[in-house]
């Protein structure tokens, strides 16, 4: 049996290609909670002792992978890089690329990752140990809800594709503070720091993941602001100036700038 391609109907081509990005994008998402917590690890090391002589080593391979994911990350981010790359990719797919390449970064990361499962500390009581899990959990509820505070399907590149499928004009996502965005500028950032670094069980390894992805989170943010004061212009330079980077303030700005 043949598909006649020319009675196929294309209309929701881009937007199944961005929903798959998508789908493929929340199971690697997921994999990495578990994997930054040593609950799962694809790695062909995992378990094994490290001997003293393979440490250096091990931390020069996992270095290189978080460098590796954040050169992915932050090249392909640049506007710079997007006009040269929408020549190749067609724009209203451009987000969802960079959607896959991302999710491809972080799996590469995970399955040639070299364990060190050395403990550096752990939980010392019941209590703590689920008051961990805890904040693990508010982590991702900040993560997750910072992504639907500005736009979720913009984000992920379904809004793009949804939009040409439909043949309906893109306009770009107006800039907004609610919410978290009141109380600090990067809460989605604030939210996988958490993650990061609050875990009941630190491996030498996670210690590794945690103190690399944090210097990108720095970085990422630095070039991130970069692009909006320039995109922005006076309007996020006031926003800067009276609301936390990544530490949130107890109470929101008043409208007069005022604390």
């Amino acid at each position: 049996m043949f598909i006649d391609w020319e009675k196929l109907d294309m209309r929701y081509l881009s937007l199944a290609i961005a929903v798959a990005a998508y789908g493929l994008f929340a199971g690697t998402f997921a994999a990495l909670l578990l994997f930054m917590h040593d609950y799962f690890s694809p790695s062909w090391g995992a378990g094994v002792d490290v001997c003293s002589h393979d440490l250096l080593n091990h931390i020069g391979v996992d270095s290189a992978l978080i460098v590796l994911f954040g050169l992915q990350h932050s090249i392909m981010a640049r506007r710079s890089f997007k006009q040269r790359w929408t020549r190749i990719v067609p724009q209203h797919l451009e987000r969802t690329a960079y959607v896959i390449a991302s999710s491809v970064a972080l799996i590469v990361m995970m399955v040639y990752w070299h364990p060190i499962p050395m403990l550096v500390w752990e939980a010392g009581s019941v209590v703590m140990w689920w008051l961990s899990i805890a904040a693990g959990v508010m982590g991702v509820v900040i993560v997750l809800w910072s992504t639907f505070l500005t736009d979720h399907f913009e984000l992920f590149g379904l809004r793009q594709a949804y939009l040409h499928d439909r043949g309906i004009a893109w306009t770009p996502v107006p800039f907004k503070k609610a919410a978290l965005y009141n109380f600090v500028r990067h809460p989605m950032m604030l939210g996988m720091l958490i993650l990061l670094w609050v875990t009941p069980r630190m491996t030498q390894g996670h210690l590794v993941l945690a103190l690399g992805f944090t210097l990108y989170v720095l970085i990422g943010v630095y070039f991130e602001e970069r692009d909006l004061r320039r995109e922005l212009g006076p309007e996020y330079e006031s926003y800067r100036r009276s609301t936390p980077m990544l530490i949130p303030r107890l109470w929101p700005v008043a409208p007069n700038g005022a604390s």
